[in-house]
């Protein structure tokens, strides 16, 4: 009877099913089973298989699964679960499928399942136990798959070669991978190997960590096409979430180096990509005694619209100025400096007409706790009246007076976006300064232990442009209490986002 009536009918009739009551309908009746279904296709586009009971859900493929477009499952405990889940997939044709918290102990299974699920990405996460075979796990889904990313737990495993029939011929030997994440160590030779069979499609590369063998310039040779380049060991969100790409812009556009020391050409090869670069990052990670810094002073880009520096160990001044005054077109800089960020730093900064972002860890030196040290400190940001976005790190030394001078100078700036990050000192009073910058529309705060319900409830009640709020806290701290309340206040009152969640 049901599928006689009209559409809009049933669709008022479903609308407040679950995935669980289609599959209960269909299972009862075979004209709904076959009527159902394209109603249902919004509750399937991205599901997450966590336990034997989310199984359910992949119970009839023939019915749903044509609807599944994104599958993230999580081993946990459960060795069973993802080859379970893997086979009631079969047939599906998907954008993306992730294995998360994987133990790798059956390689041969794994490939023969992969070769039943269509899938343009695919994604290991958090992956422990034996080696994974990587050329077998690809040429199993080489058809169809055109991003992979694998990340291991802990100590990082080799991949496995050699132990899968070699391919039948050249045209099963190439891989037409446009992203591969590996992090993963001991691989030396065989990396050549890998780049070689992508080298004609690939646009997106990460490899951490930075290995001694293998420079930038080598990868580049092999992989004319690359658009983007992380060398080194980055979150999880940026491994798996890369940068457009670009068929009218030729050229490597993103350059991420994590322990540029490993590298002695990597400055080099900087400046010979200058004039196509978008995005650089660039974190030392360790000191370092003879690093060719000034190699950078004669970068000179238009292109460049991000800069990220962290950790710049012994690279002086001059050099991070020369950076910033030769990229006139940067919108975005982050500093996160080993130090104190000296006169010359801030002046570069504030002579970039096109700046709209700044992250930025500011703090007092060791013994200089007095407020004209601060305000000297912190004078020349109140004076960057074209940002829009802010993210302010650390404020070692500062205290909640401080924190709130601060806070003063920005006033006279229309930002849209801030974000408080692990700021010890930051707290009620601090916070209550912020009520002043009107033009304020969305606030992050992060690892701020000392704010409590009171402070963010000042935000969203002094705040008329305040749609966005976010409170975050690592697990091992507490939250204060009356978050539950606040939340549906700030949306049944002022109409704000208010989302409070613990960070890792």
């Amino acid at each position: 009877m049901l599928e006689r009536l009209p559409s809009e009918i049933v669709r008022q009739i479903v609308s407040s099913f679950t995935r669980l009551d289609f599959i209960t309908c269909a299972q009862v009746n075979r004209a709904w089973r076959q009527h159902l279904p394209p109603y249902s296709a919004h509750l399937w586009e991205r599901i997450h298989i966590k336990t034997n009971d989310h199984l359910v859900f992949l119970a009839d493929t023939a019915c749903f699964g044509q609807y599944i477009t994104s599958c993230t499952i999580t081993m946990h405990n459960d060795d069973t679960l993802p080859f379970l889940a893997l086979e009631r997939l079969r047939g599906c044709h998907l954008q993306s499928l992730a294995l998360d918290s994987f133990n790798v102990k059956d390689n041969k299974r794994l490939a023969d399942l992969l070769r039943n699920i269509k899938s343009e990405s695919l994604a290991f996460t958090g992956v422990t136990g034996a080696c994974l075979d990587f050329i077998g796990i690809i040429a199993a889904a080489a058809s169809d798959i055109r991003h992979f990313a694998c990340h291991y737990d802990g100590l990082c495993p080799s991949f496995m070669f050699g132990n899968h029939p070699p391919p039948p011929s050249l045209n099963t030997n190439h891989f037409g991978l446009v992203s591969l994440a590996l992090t993963t160590q001991n691989l030396v030779i065989d990396w050549m190997d890998i780049l070689q069979r992508c080298s004609a499609t690939l646009q997106h590369l990460h490899i951490g960590p930075s290995i001694p063998t293998i420079s930038c310039q080598d990868i580049m040779e092999t992989c004319p096409r690359l658009q983007s380049m992380f060398i080194g060991e980055f979150s999880i969100p940026r491994m798996l979430i890369w940068p457009p790409s670009s068929s009218d812009k030729p050229g490597l556009r993103y350059l991420c180096h994590w322990g540029a020391c490993y590298d002695v050409d990597a400055m080099k090869f900087i400046i010979r990509h200058q004039h196509t670069l978008e995005y650089l990052y660039l974190d030392t990670w360790v000191p370092v005694l003879q690093q060719p810094w000034h190699d950078l002073d004669s970068f000179q880009s238009n292109t460049l619209k991000t800069l990220e520096c962290i950790n710049m160990h012994d690279c002086t001044p001059s050099t991070l100025v020369s950076l910033i005054r030769q990229s006139p077109n940067l919108d975005t800089v982050v500093l996160l400096p080993v130090g104190p960020i000296p006169d010359q730093i801030w002046h570069a900064l504030m002579s970039l007409d096109t700046l709209r972002h700044l992250s930025i860890h500011l703090e007092l030196p060791k013994h200089q706790h007095h407020n004209q040290e601060w305000h000297t400190i912190i004078r020349p940001l109140g004076a960057m009246t074209t940002l829009r976005q802010l993210e302010l790190q650390g404020l070692n030394g500062a205290n909640s007076n401080q924190c709130c001078q601060l806070f003063q100078l920005l006033h006279d700036i229309p930002l849209v976006k801030l974000h408080l990050s692990h700021i010890r000192a930051l707290d009620d009073m601090a916070l209550a300064a912020l009520v002043h910058i009107k033009s304020l529309e969305e606030i992050n705060i992060t690892n701020c232990t000392l704010v409590t319900t009171r402070g963010i409830k000042t935000l969203i009640d002094g705040l008329p442009k305040l749609r966005n709020m976010t409170f975050s806290l690592f697990h091992a701290q507490r939250m204060p209490p009356g978050v539950d309340e606040l939340v549906t206040y700030a949306k049944s009152s002022r109409g704000v986002k208010l989302i409070v969640n613990r960070c890792n």
